[in-house]
């Protein structure tokens, strides 16, 4: 099977992505939810707690692991990488698409606030921005907005527009969404930034890679539903009822807390 996971809900983004692209392989998502939010916390507490539920999804047998938690990437891939010795597919915000494309030479990149400060994202800029200019943005307060399933509430459009509505000034043609909650609030941001702004989300790219890797493989027959919801949450209820409102069905989560 495969083994997803994020800080919460937000890596289902990139979960829709991998099960349009490998619909008969099962797939165990875990949501790190007594954790999250990651962005404040520490990269060393973050690193730690990537590696501990990357070792816990491959003790439950995942084949492959996406980490679909860009703070979580640029924290702990490495980590994972070098302890585990299955595939291991992180998520970095599309800067590189996004420069690449740009007309006007100025970008945003939204995305968490330990994303932003990591040496990763710096290296990305400085990588694949060139000379265009790249404006980063912390979205703060829209993580927790979309682990209650809260995306068109009048609060987050406000929280969302504090962020957005700046930036039309600022001459920025690509907005990258540099944390795998913020696709669920794609639309709120279209509204408010217009077409003329295009938006670079990377689970499309991500999907692809992930083909790649399982290289024509099938999945065991003995590998079980298809789909598995899990949360460090000791409670799996609140999970379960969003669930609806972000990947349009029901499943049922199981609380899996880990040390």
């Amino acid at each position: 099977m495969i083994g997803m996971f994020d800080s919460g809900l937000g890596g289902l983004s990139i979960w829709q992505a991998v099960t349009r692209a490998l619909p008969d392989w099962p797939v165990t998502y875990l949501a790190d939810q007594a954790y999250c939010p990651y962005g404040p916390r520490s990269q060393v507490e973050i690193a730690a707690r990537t590696l501990a539920i990357c070792r816990y999804l491959a003790d439950q047998g995942a084949s492959l692991i996406v980490i679909a938690c860009n703070t979580a990437t640029s924290a702990g891939v490495d980590h994972v990488r070098a302890a585990l010795s299955i595939p291991v597919v992180g998520v970095e915000p599309a800067i590189k698409p996004a420069a690449a494309a740009s007309r006007s030479g100025r970008i945003s990149v939204l995305a968490t606030e330990a994303m932003l400060k990591s040496r990763r994202f710096e290296s990305l800029v400085r990588r694949h921005a060139g000379d265009v200019d790249v404006l980063p943005r912390p979205g703060v307060g829209w993580v927790e907005k979309v682990e209650a399933g809260d995306l068109t509430s009048p609060d987050t459009r406000r929280l969302i527009s504090e962020v957005v509505t700046p930036l039309l000034s600022e001459n920025v043609d690509h907005i990258v969404l540099g944390c795998t909650h913020y696709p669920f609030l794609a639309p709120l941001i279209r509204e408010m930034a217009g077409d003329g702004i295009v938006l670079d989300d990377p689970a499309e790219a991500i999907a692809r890679r992930v083909v790649t890797l399982i290289n024509g493989k099938t999945p065991s027959a003995t590998a079980g539903a298809p789909y598995r919801f899990l949360t460090t949450s000791g409670d799996p209820h609140p999970m379960a009822a969003v669930l609806p409102a972000l990947i349009g069905h029901r499943y049922a989560v199981e609380s899996r807390p880990l040390p």
